[in-house]
């Protein structure tokens, strides 16, 4: 049995509430190490930029449909256009 994949979604403080911006998704990711840099990375380029965030994880099968939220990647190249203050 193949080891289980995660998916995390980038939440950030918009308000009173946290809204999904973006998702990290495991199966993006040649192995969980690699899963697990990109998610420390996106909450430390998070934090560093001040934005108050969280990322919630949970297990992702194989045949769910892709989120339609934008990669982390996509998220980050938006920050950085918006000049990284803010909740895109």
């Amino acid at each position: 049995m193949a080891d289980a994949v995660d998916l995390s979604v980038v939440q950030v403080r918009a308000g009173d509430r946290w809204q999904a911006v973006a998702v990290i998704d495991g199966r993006s990711y040649p192995d969980r190490a690699s899963f697990e840099a990109a998610v420390a990375g996106a909450f430390e380029a998070l934090d560093d930029a001040g934005i108050p965030a969280q990322l919630v994880t949970r297990e992702v099968s194989p045949t769910e449909p892709p989120s339609r939220l934008p990669s982390w990647n996509e998220y980050r190249a938006m920050l950085a256009a918006k000049g990284a203050r803010g909740t895109a």
